[in-house]
């Protein structure tokens, strides 16, 4: 009996074992890498940090990966994060740190960079007054020039970058979009929302020749042109284009396009932003910047705009200033400094003893970053008409012949080249020098000069493609005293209007339009649409205190603040604000955004827990075996 009870039992334990082989053991899927990989290179290209891949995280900068794997120093400039110094190599000029993101170089600074997956970012010790190789990019359709081909943009050909990667890398991923065949490879599907569909596709050519190639295919050489077209394959057959064309500014269907605003030549196009609206738009991006920290240029919009600054924020630079016992590796901090200083209604010639007004006009290293220094010293002397004596290193007026000399033959100027030789120029620089020239324009020559570059500005209204230029643009404008809302951009917008097309619900503005606000663009565009309200109002230029008194709060209470939110500092250039409950719900969003990002990546349920439930089976089985085997024994032996 025995045995014939030990046969039962093994063939359960066979039948058990045989059920359970066909439960497959299945584990917890690994998701797949997403990195990308930094490399700096120092001076005679030795490597710094040689290629090291990095884990990529959704929402970091190029500042965050970079600070994260390199030992650096830098300081805050008029374009963002200014690196000087990576692993113990500082860049003296006529050196910097170059910055590529997959062999181009970035068109924004290293902190308005968002990592996308698979990035090779490099960063390069760079001489500026040498020869690099570079190339340009133009992007026209049949009704307008989308992007002009402006300055060229550097690229390391070592890198081996491809013309697809310097459309990437100039209009921004947002702007371009694209689809991979399994068959016929990269398919370039639209460019700034103009969709290659019906008979209409993107042509792409390269030095004025249609390529044999796709773009993710040639690879950039030096001086090329790159052009991509929007043109149809029906056009030798007189086909009519499509009518919903985007960009199509003839239709008068009532569409609610937002890149159709109906202006024509013909029409006022200020009527729709005027006082009232901007006076709006200033007090939305005020409590943006009272939330999220306050600036040096972040005080000088806030001043002109008669809103409060708090007393903290001068405690704080004075406390800056001291520590650096008045004096700053770039005279642009110290420029940055004596404006915020002024605005904040503090006096630059005695900052805990130290005179920042003295340091800049007796400055040796005024042309160290270029124009950029040359233009922001004469706006800092000329805020509070500060006395500059003969004796000085840079009197005023070799600041102003220093920008004279430097303009190029286009009209413009380029921050970069101090001898008026360059090719070609930029709107940025060209619209900063025009607002430290503006109080000169008596000036015969000065006059001449400017009259130029108002034509190079006006010429190519059509290319500005970001908030920063914009502001720029209107500031210099403004300074002239001529309406920037008479002035219309790409798509039929009016500049003002295109500006404020920037500014999203939280008060602040991005970079490129359907962007998350951000500091930096919000303190340019802030400043843009404050110095139009100047204009407005009849109220003197943004740079030019002598008109505007400050409005300095006696402490960071609620109760002292007019706008009901305390106004807090940034200190240093910074944008911590770890107590600002003002933003307590966008941090809610943002929560809620990274759950449904989470949940839109869970990875596939491959795990099981039917090996618990066997293990638990057997031990059940093997109890009611012996359970069963005990009790015939008892019946055996009764």
């Amino acid at each position: 009996m025995l045995k014939r009870t030990t046969n039962v039992f093994m063939s359960f334990l066979l039948l058990f074992a045989m059920l359970a082989g066909t439960f497959q053991t299945v584990v917890v899927a690994e998701e797949q890498a997403q990195q990308g990989t930094l490399t700096v290179i120092g001076p005679d290209d030795e490597e710094l940090l040689a290629p090291t891949e990095y884990p990529y995280q959704s929402g970091q900068t190029a500042y965050d990966v970079l600070d994260s794997m390199a030992s650096i120093l830098d300081t805050d400039g008029q374009y963002g994060k200014f690196i000087t110094t990576i692993n113990g190599v500082e860049a003296d000029d006529p050196y910097f740190w170059a910055f590529y993101v997959n062999g181009i170089e970035a068109q924004v600074g290293v902190d308005g960079y968002t990592v996308q997956d698979g990035d090779r970012l490099v960063f390069k010790y760079t001489d500026w007054t040498a020869p690099r190789s570079a190339a340009t990019l133009t992007v026209t359709t049949p009704d307008e020039v989308i992007k002009e081909p402006g300055w060229p943009v550097a690229f390391l050909p070592e890198m081996e970058p491809t013309a697809f990667d310097f459309l990437l890398a100039i209009m921004g991923h947002e702007n371009v979009e694209y689809s991979i065949h399994p068959q016929w490879g990269l398919s370039l599907d639209g460019i700034s929302g103009i969709q290659a569909e019906d008979t209409y596709f993107w042509a792409f050519y390269v030095n004025g020749e249609q390529a044999n190639v796709g773009s993710g295919s040639y690879l950039l050489a030096a001086d090329d042109a790159i052009a991509f077209n929007y043109e149809s394959w029906a056009d030798e057959g007189n086909e009519d284009p499509p009518e919903e064309n985007p960009g199509d500014s003839d239709s008068d269907d009532g569409s609610d396009d937002p890149n159709d605003n109906g202006n024509t030549d013909d029409e006022q196009p200020d009527t729709k932003y005027g006082e009232a609206e901007v006076q709006a738009a200033v007090d939305a991006a005020t409590e943006y910047v009272y939330a999220n920290g306050i600036g040096e240029w972040d005080a000088v919009a806030l001043r002109q705009a008669g809103k409060s600054i708090p007393k903290s924020y001068l405690e704080n630079v004075i406390a800056i200033v001291e520590a650096q016992e008045g004096t700053f590796r770039n005279i642009t901090d110290t420029e940055r400094y004596a404006l915020g200083i002024v605005a904040a209604g503090g006096d630059p010639t005695d900052v805990a003893g130290f005179d920042l007004i003295e340091a800049i006009y007796n400055g040796s290293n005024v042309t160290r970053q270029g124009l950029n220094g040359v233009t922001f010293a004469l706006i800092a002397l000329d805020s509070q008409d500060f006395e500059v004596p003969e004796s000085a290193e840079w009197p005023r007026e070799r600041f102003i012949a220093q920008l004279l000399a430097a303009q190029n033959a286009d009209g413009g100027w380029v921050w970069s080249n101090l001898t008026g030789t360059a090719s070609s120029s930029d709107l940025d620089t060209t619209a900063m020098v025009l607002t430290a020239l503006a109080p000169y324009e008596s000036d015969g020559e000065v006059a001449a000069a400017m009259a130029t570059a108002v034509t190079y500005l006006t010429d190519r209204m059509s290319t500005i493609d970001n908030s920063s230029t914009a502001a720029q643009v209107i500031i210099a404008l403004s300074a002239l005293e001529k309406d920037a809302n008479q002035y219309t951009v790409g798509g039929g917008s009016t500049l003002v209007e295109y500006l404020l097309s920037f500014q999203n619900d939280d008060g602040g503005f991005s970079w490129l339009a359907g962007d998350e606000s951000d500091s930096f663009s919000t303190d340019q565009a802030f400043r843009g649409i404050v110095a139009y309200l100047l204009f407005l109002q009849d109220s003197g230029s943004l740079y030019n205190f002598t008109e505007t008194p400050p409005v300095t709060l006696p402490g960071d209470s609620d109760d002292d603040s007019e706008e009901g939110n305390t106004p807090t500092p940034k200190p240093d250039g910074t944008n911590d604000d770890d107590d600002d409950t003002d933003n307590e719900e966008p941090q809610q969003e943002e929560a809620t955004e990274e759950d449904t990002e989470l949940e839109e990546h869970l990875l596939p349920v491959t795990a099981t827990t039917h090996y618990n439930l066997l293990a638990a089976g057997v031990v059940v089985l093997l109890l009611g075996m012996a359970v069963f085997v005990y009790e015939r024994r008892k019946r055996v032996v009764n």
